[in-house]
């Protein structure tokens, strides 16, 4: 038995019972060892024999729960001396495609430069910077160090922007019939008929539920659809229950709870917003870390101590911190 370690990025968790579910199925697939599974950071920690179950067969497990896995590439350009032809450039571009863990590799001649994107996972820099290097070029440094970090925060800047639209809107029509339900819910007074309000409250309502709340929606039957039950669920079931008594309080004496629909979507969605404010806060202090890390380090080679860049240091290196200086990396302290 081989035990292998991987983390695994997932997308669409949004409370505890989320993560609970994944965690779960992932405990009872064959082969899986351990798992954990942090909603803070959308990753699944999974500890596994590999010669039972495999990275992909994991991946269809969390899938099978209704979440996605996100593709965690990490994307690097690395200038390349040494090229003198496109078959020089064709020669590398075959040798990283070939290398596991690598996704897709371009080499530019002209701009000397070539861009791979790869698994961090089971690829690092050090070890592209040696798949290049044996085929007989030069690797003359790297650019773009943060590149992975920036499409991240840019996507959280985009779910930023999505809930924060969704937000806007439910309010924009609830807050209107949170105005024409006060009198009738305190005085008894229905403005200007109670046909017109029925149908009001409905025509308020339907958007805040159906296009506000169309990503919720659509959550809570991928999660329906594989026999799972989150928040959305509980969101679902609540908002369609109390919709529905408006178009059925146009034929029967029953009460109209339309707008009371859109009120709990509503303020679902201005929940939403606030989590995705939240991560963004952390993304931002995290890039600030990244910016006051240490851009080299000191490592024992062949018994003799070389200076180099911080994305050469792989596990198992031997490093130096003197006094006063910013430590690489997390490590064990050895003497």
């Amino acid at each position: 038995m081989t035990k292998q370690k991987i983390q695994i990025r997932i997308s669409g968790m949004h409370c505890a019972a989320c993560a609970q579910t994944i965690e779960k199925a992932l405990l009872k697939a064959d082969g899986v060892l351990k798992a954990r599974v942090n909603l803070t950071t959308e990753t699944a920690y999974v500890e596994y024999d590999d010669a039972r179950i495999n990275e992909e067969k994991l991946k269809e497990v969390i899938r099978s729960t209704g979440y996605d896995v996100m593709e965690e590439l990490e994307t690097v350009t690395l200038r390349i001396g040494g090229m003198t032809c496109a078959a020089c450039a064709q020669i590398i571009a075959r040798e990283l495609k070939n290398t596991k863990g690598v996704k897709d590799a371009n080499v530019n001649l002209a701009t000397e430069k070539a861009t791979v994107s790869f698994d961090p996972a089971v690829m690092s820099y050090a070890k592209i910077k040696k798949v290049i290097e044996d085929t007989g070029y030069q690797v003359l440094g790297r650019e773009d160090k943060k590149a992975w970090f920036e499409e991240e925060v840019a996507r959280e800047q985009q779910t930023l922007q999505a809930a924060k639209r969704r937000a806007y809107i439910a309010w924009a029509l609830t807050l209107p019939i949170i105005a024409w339900m006060i009198p009738d819910m305190f005085l008894g007074v229905t403005w200007p008929s109670q046909e017109v309000f029925n149908i009001g409250m409905v025509v308020l309502a339907a958007p805040v539920i159906f296009i506000a709340g169309f990503a919720t929606y659509r959550s809570a039957a991928k999660a329906v659809w594989h026999r799972n039950a989150n928040m959305d669920v509980l969101i679902m079931l609540g908002t369609v229950v109390s919709f529905l008594t408006g178009p059925a309080s146009f034929f029967t004496p029953l009460a109209n709870y339309a707008g009371v629909s859109a009120m709990i979507m509503a303020f679902h969605l201005t929940g939403r917003y606030v989590e995705a404010k939240a991560k963004g806060r952390a993304s931002q202090t995290i890039r600030r870390l990244l910016e006051l890390e240490a851009k080299t380090a000191r490592v024992i080679r062949n018994g003799e101590e070389v200076e180099v860049s911080i994305d050469e240091v792989e596990a198992g290196d031997l490093m130096v911190v003197r006094p006063g200086e910013k430590i690489p990396t997390d490590g064990i302290v050895v003497e």
